[in-house]
């Protein structure tokens, strides 16, 4: 074999490779299945998450003051997502999309 026909064979054999790889799942265009979140359960997910205190333990480097404050968090997001409240937002946000509003600086589909 000279060169050339081995530099050919090995380019094609990291092309077949490398094609899945590239092969990705656009899931946003996917429809809503009963595993996946509505939009309205994400943005009210996201609400009681940084009023529960998540996002502000998950945003320090202190590491020992995460732990006391990361277990108070986790029990304080747990209650607002079993409370009403989580259910409320929920419909506020799903009123918001029907609506077709503008919501947290993205528009609603």
């Amino acid at each position: 074999m000279t060169a050339k026909t081995l530099i050919a064979t090995a380019l094609i054999a990291l092309s077949a490779v490398a094609v899945p790889a590239f092969a990705q799942s656009y899931s946003h265009l996917d429809p809503i299945t009963q595993g996946q979140k509505s939009r309205a359960e994400v943005l009210a997910d996201l609400e009681i998450y940084r009023e529960s205190g998540l996002a502000a333990v998950d945003r320090t480097e202190d590491s020992s003051l995460e732990l006391n404050q990361r277990v108070k968090a986790e029990a304080r997001y747990a209650e607002l997502k079993a409370s009403p409240k989580y259910a409320a937002l929920v419909q506020r946000f799903a009123a918001k999309e029907g609506k077709g509003a503008v919501t947290e600086g993205v528009s609603a589909r």
